[in-house]
């Protein structure tokens, strides 16, 4: 998304937000009440902005649909923003601004390296946080003030191998990018297929790599007939090379696979390529439609993928039916509250799901299936 674009959308979403919670403040009258501030941290612009602003966006229509039937009693939610640019170094200094400025109560997020980088701060200044995106074997063991709602990542990356297994695939090449979730992403992949006895080769790289071509003449020379790619937009240029290479070895790839710029740097390429994936189908398909076209109605578009704002909303709507509906104990701190609250959740009727909160704080009840990409933005599930 170019630097124009993204901030005319920061700038409507946030006027959007500030007018609706002035409005509230206003009709609450001289009353002082309690209030709930919620912040975000995720990539708004970069490689992967597909894992952040539809999720923001989506978190801010949970806020508001919240503010405006909240019944007496219920604290008022405000929310602020901040773009990591999908870098996790940003993460701390994001965060110190957005306790400087907006004392949050609770911090979202969609990043794993920034999650990561984050536990210390949260656990010593008793702050919540949800991280919405992703949900793996490293995430299950942060502090206790950490929560994971979504889908699980290395059973995710699983569907694909046994997909490849399916198909009789013996030799498996591909790349990953080298961030924490991409890197257990083909950490499990690999491991599934190395059980069956499939020989597999997949190369860590950088996620500014545009230039495949070294790896994919080896790849070509070595033989393979299959390549994985996990990351982000920048392997659609290595689809490209590889098929101008002439590799015709099929194409299988991650969760992430419809993201911004992705299809466009194949030209075309990404066609045909198996993924494990989300969609309104695989969930509460009555919740999710009525969730997306009120996405829609909102913001004037739809998400080109939807399982990341459909997880935010989940994950911020558990929380405000907290404070909607849950029984907070006289004089008990607003975090402790919720993050007892969050470990009896065993049966939440989402737009993904029933979802359900572990003892780890890890989550249940997000499943995602195999899908083949068809055409830009255009994917239909697998038929086994």
């Amino acid at each position: 998304m170019g630097s124009g674009r993204a901030h005319g959308v920061f700038a409507c979403l946030r006027q959007a937000l500030g007018l609706a919670i002035a409005a509230l403040l206003v009709s609450c009258g001289p009353k002082q009440e309690e209030s709930v501030s919620v912040g975000f941290i995720g990539p708004l612009t970069g490689n992967a902005v597909d894992l952040g602003l539809a999720p923001s966006k989506a978190i801010a229509l949970a806020i508001r649909e919240y503010n405006e039937t909240r019944g007496e009693g219920d604290p008022l939610v405000t929310f602020a923003f901040e773009d990591d640019g999908w870098d996790g170094a940003n993460a701390v200094p994001l965060y110190e601004k957005l306790r400087r400025e907006h004392d949050i109560d609770i911090l979202m997020m969609s990043h794993t390296d920034g999650t990561m980088a984050l536990q210390d701060r949260v656990r010593e200044d008793g702050v919540l946080l949800v991280n919405s995106l992703n949900n793996d074997q490293l995430l299950s063991t942060m502090n206790e003030n950490t929560f994971v709602i979504g889908k699980k990542t290395e059973e995710a990356a699983q569907i694909v191998a046994a997909r490849v297994l399916e198909l009789g695939k013996r030799k498996v090449k591909g790349f990953h990018v080298t961030n924490s979730f991409m890197t257990i992403s083909a950490t499990a992949f690999s491991e599934h297929l190395r059980q069956h006895e499939v020989e597999v080769e997949i190369v860590p790289v950088d996620i500014s790599k545009v230039d495949f071509k070294e790896e994919l003449q080896r790849f070509q020379a070595e033989g393979c007939d299959a390549i994985a790619f996990f990351g982000y937009k920048n392997f659609g240029f290595a689809m490209k090379q590889a098929r101008e290479l002439g590799l015709e070895a099929p194409f299988f790839a991650s969760t992430t696979t419809l993201g911004d710029g992705y299809f466009e740097n194949s030209e075309g390429a990404l066609v045909g390529t198996e993924f494990s994936f989300f969609t309104a189908n695989d969930g509460n398909y009555v919740l999710a439609r009525r969730f997306l076209d009120r996405y829609r109605l909102e913001y004037g578009e739809k998400p080109l993928s939807v399982w990341p704002p459909m997880q935010a909303y989940d994950a911020a709507n558990i929380l405000l039916n907290v404070l909607r509906n849950g029984k907070r104990e006289s004089g008990e701190p607003m975090v402790e509250w919720l993050k007892r609250s969050l470990h009896e959740v065993n049966y939440y009727q989402g737009v993904c799901g029933n979802v359900a909160i572990m003892k780890d704080g890890t989550s249940r009840g997000i499943y995602f299936s195999l899908y083949e990409v068809k055409g830009p933005g255009q994917v239909e599930k697998v038929k086994r």
